[in-house]
């Protein structure tokens, strides 16, 4: 059975949705699997940004028997419209399972990933792969997003892969909040190429002269003890007390999340 709407609106908390049509699909002989399909644009605006995703769009929601939601979405692109800049995900593709321990399993893959001005044209971001959990996310107020983050929440990442141009990036991380709203994070990886990344960084007045030579030190350094031993390049970036740091040495300062 399917049920189509028209001019749909959504709002939720600061955020408005907008899309002209949706069919709803219902399965009689499986209530509890319903597809959302929608051959139109959507517009989110927010406070800050306007989103738009491109059609095709597809969703599945389902529920097994656990009474765990499993949720596939599959996007075209989407286009974040910010200032003077227009950020595009091209072929995006979100899935979700709810576990019994109260957190949220996620995967997400995206085809291309430009960002403007620093990841366009030759070193757009590509073949992303992301696997992890959100911890306590029925917790989660998209309103008060940092209260989640510093008090119980946070963002498992168990392995993430990318490339940009030649350079290949893999590894695992996690993302959380102090209590002064800073980020909090660990990262680690591999990479090939890595001073590359921060090339591209300085060449867009990213970082300034300083940290693109303390960078170089430092990734030099690394990959001639992985050739001597013929192992792949590993890397620790912390994130804590509003500063960046590679392999213990601090690179640059972050801003906070939220204001």
């Amino acid at each position: 059975m399917v049920n189509k709407l028209n001019s749909v609106k959504i709002k939720l908390y600061n955020t408005e949705i907008f899309l002209e049509n949706l069919s709803i699909i219902n399965q009689p002989w499986n209530i509890k699997h319903i597809i959302l399909k929608s051959s139109e644009i959507i517009n989110i605006l927010n406070q800050n940004n306007n989103i738009i995703i491109n059609p095709q769009i597809m969703a599945s929601i389902r529920i097994n028997k656990l009474n765990e939601k499993i949720i596939s979405i599959n996007l075209n692109e989407i286009s974040i419209l910010e200032n003077h800049y227009t950020h595009k995900i091209n072929k995006p593709e979100i899935y979700l399972r709810e576990d019994n321990k109260n957190n949220l399993l996620y995967s997400i893959r995206i085809k291309e990933l430009l960002y403007q001005p620093i990841f366009i044209e030759n070193n757009v971001i590509k073949n992303i792969d992301i696997n992890g959990s959100l911890a306590n996310y029925k917790s989660l107020n998209i309103n008060s997003y940092d209260t989640w983050l510093s008090n119980e929440g946070g963002i498992d990442i168990d392995n993430f892969k990318l490339n940009v141009n030649k350079t290949f990036i893999n590894g695992n991380a996690f993302i959380g909040m102090d209590e002064n709203i800073d980020i909090q994070s660990s990262i680690s990886l591999e990479a090939n190429n890595l001073y590359e990344l921060f090339l591209i960084l300085r060449n867009k007045n990213f970082i300034n002269k300083n940290t693109l030579e303390t960078s170089k030190f430092i990734i030099k350094a690394i990959e001639i003890a992985s050739k001597v031993s013929n192992t792949t390049p590993k890397f620790s970036i912390n994130i804590q007390n509003g500063n960046l740091s590679l392999m213990g040495v601090k690179l640059l300062n972050v801003k906070k999340l939220k204001y």
